[in-house]
C-alpha cells in the first residue's frame, strides 16, 4: 500500500472508531433504569399511598360510626327500660341520643365519601399498576437490545484497535505525527480523498502541482484547509 493508502485507511478506523465510540457511550449512559420507568414507580408508589389514606379512613369511620351506635343502644336502653324516672335527667336522655344520631348520620355521610374516594384510589392504583408493568416490559426489552449492542460495539471497537496496530507499523513516523496533529485541529478529521480534482471536504480544486505529488507520493496538503489528501 502507498503512503496514502496506508493514512486513509488509518483515517477510516479512528473515524470509525470515533463513532462506535460515541455511540457506546450513549449506550452505556442508557442502560440502567430510565427515567419514565423511575416515574412510572412514583406513580404506582403515590397512587398506592393514596389507596392506603382512604382505606385506613374509611376504617376509622366505620369503627366510629359502630361506636356511636353503640353509644345510642345504650342510651335508649336507658331511656326506654324503664329505669330512669326523673324527668330532667330523662330530657337529658333525649338530647343526648338526638345529638348523637345527628353525629351517626354526620358520620355516615363521611363514610359514604369515603368509600367512594377509596374505590377512585383503588382504580387509579389498579391503572398505576398497569402502566409500571407495559412500562417495565418495554424498558426490559429496550436493555436487552442495548446490552446486545454495548457487545457489538465492543467487538468492533477491538477489532478496530486491532487492525491500528497492525497499520501503525508501516506509516513512516513523520506522517503520522502530523496525521495526529491535524487530527487534534480538524475536529477529527485529517485525512481525505481528492473528489473530482478537488479537496473532498473543502472543495478547492487540487492544482497541477498538487497532482503531480499525488502521484509521486501517494499524498500531499490542501492549500486551503491544509489536511492530507490522498488519491486511492
Amino acid at each position: 500500500m502507498t503512503r496514502g493508502a496506508d493514512l486513509y485507511r488509518l483515517q477510516c478506523l479512528d473515524s470509525e472508531g470515533d463513532a462506535k465510540q460515541r455511540r457506546l457511550a450513549e449506550v452505556e449512559a442508557a442502560l440502567g433504569e430510565s427515567e419514565s420507568l423511575k416515574q412510572a414507580h412514583r406513580a404506582l408508589e403515590s397512587a398506592q399511598a393514596l389507596a392506603q389514606r382512604w382505606a385506613l379512613r374509611q376504617r376509622d369511620l366505620e369503627l366510629e360510626t359502630q361506636g356511636v351506635s353503640d353509644e345510642i343502644s345504650r342510651s335508649e336502653q336507658r331511656l326506654y327500660g324503664g329505669v330512669v324516672k326523673n324527668p330532667k335527667e330523662l330530657a337529658d336522655l333525649q338530647a343526648k341520643g338526638a345529638a348523637l344520631r345527628r353525629r351517626r348520620q354526620k358520620l355516615e355521610d363521611d363514610l359514604l365519601e369515603a368509600m367512594v374516594k377509596q374505590e377512585e384510589a383503588e382504580a387509579v392504583h389498579a391503572q398505576a399498576q398497569k402502566h409500571l408493568n407495559e412500562t417495565q416490559a418495554h424498558w426490559s426489552a429496550q436493555q436487552a437490545d442495548l446490552m446486545a449492542e454495548r457487545e457489538m460495539l465492543q467487538g468492533r471497537l477491538a477489532e478496530i484497535e486491532q487492525a491500528r496496530a497492525e497499520l501503525l507499523p508501516r506509516i513512516e513516523v513523520g506522517d503520522l505525527a502530523a496525521y495526529q496533529a491535524l487530527r487534534c485541529r480538524k475536529g477529527g478529521l485529517a485525512v481525505v480523498q481528492v473528489r473530482d480534482k478537488a479537496c473532498g471536504v473543502c472543495g478547492v480544486a487540487v492544482p497541477p502541482s498538487l497532482e503531480w505529488q499525488l502521484r509521486q507520493e501517494g499524498l500531499g496538503y490542501c492549500g486551503n484547509c491544509e489536511r492530507i489528501i490522498v488519491r486511492i
